[in-house]
Order: structure tokens, then sequence, then C-alpha cells
């Protein structure tokens, strides 16, 4: 047994019957749609000697769509990076205060992206990629479907921090 494998915790291992969320089947989704063109790429470019040339673009825009569904998947498990230094010296209650902070500033930051996102999506329609004859907003129009999915998984965190604060307000109660 690793190291790895005794530091894995129970919630973080995949049963067979968890069933996907919206999130992970975008992202498969994306992922091997930008692994299938980049192989064709890669094939065409050395086995045929013909490049295609609108897959790079293309290739660009499926990494960003697959960063902002990755993103909703981190707002749904609660795992965005963070600095945790104070963490192991603050109370329960006023970790749970701060974490509701942290989860309430990460969905107005969200809800920003998403406002921004549109505006730009709305703007840029009429122009089109510079290989394809595709919109270039419905590259941003995608990106706030991921954004509306992450904005989503942010208002539950941002719920589950509120209870949380609540029940340690509660305990506080119940000991005196």
């Amino acid at each position: 047994m690793s190291l790895i494998d005794s530091e894995t915790l129970p919630s973080e291992t995949l049963t067979p019957t968890q069933a996907f969320k919206s999130e992970d089947i975008l992202s498969l989704i994306i992922f091997w749609g930008l692994a299938i063109l980049l192989f064709a790429q890669f094939f065409s470019r050395y086995a045929l000697s013909a490049s295609l040339g609108w897959s790079e673009e293309i290739a660009r825009y499926l990494l960003i769509l697959l960063a902002f569904s990755g993103a909703s998947i981190a707002s749904r498990n609660d795992a965005h990076i963070g600095v945790t230094l104070l963490h192991r010296y603050l109370s329960v209650k006023a970790l749970n205060i701060t974490k509701m902070c942290i989860a309430m500033l990460n969905l107005l930051v969200v809800l920003l992206l998403l406002f921004y996102a549109g505006q730009i999506a709305i703007s840029l329609h009429a122009y089109s990629l510079a290989s394809l004859s595709i919109s270039i907003g419905w590259v941003y129009a995608l990106m706030c479907g991921c954004l509306l999915l992450m904005l989503v998984r942010s208002a539950m965190v941002v719920k589950t921090s509120w209870r949380a604060v609540c029940f340690s307000f509660s305990q506080k109660v119940l000991k005196q």
C-alpha cells in the first residue's frame, strides 16, 4: 500500500453506483473531442504532410472550455485552491464564518464573470473565428453555460457553508 492510497479519503473515491454529474459528462466530451482533434492534427501533419489549419484554433477554445468545466467541478467539490495557513489556528465557529465569507466572495466573482462573459458573447456574435465561419460568440456562450453551472454549484457551497455556521452557533447555545 502506497502513501497515496493510505491518504485517500472515502469521499474522494468514486463508487460504481455513483452517477456522473453534468459537469463530468461535459468535461469528458470536451476532453475526448480535444484528444481526437489533436490526434487528427498530428496524424494529418506528420503522416499525410497536410496540416488541418483550423484544428489549432478549435483546440485552443476547447481547452478554455475544459478549464471552465473543470472549474465547475471544483466548485461542486468545494476544491478550489486556497491558502489554509490560518485555518488550523481558528476556532470552529470562526473557521465556518471564514469559509462562508470565502464561498460568498467566490459566488460574487462567478456572478460577475457570468455577467461579463454574457456581454462579450452578445457583442462578439457578429465576428467569426479566424479559420472557420463560426461566430466567436458561441465560444463565449458555451463559457457562459459552464459559468452558469459554476454559479449553481457555488450557490450550493454557500448554502452548505451557511448551514455549518448556523450549526456552529446552535452548538454554542446548546452547550450553555
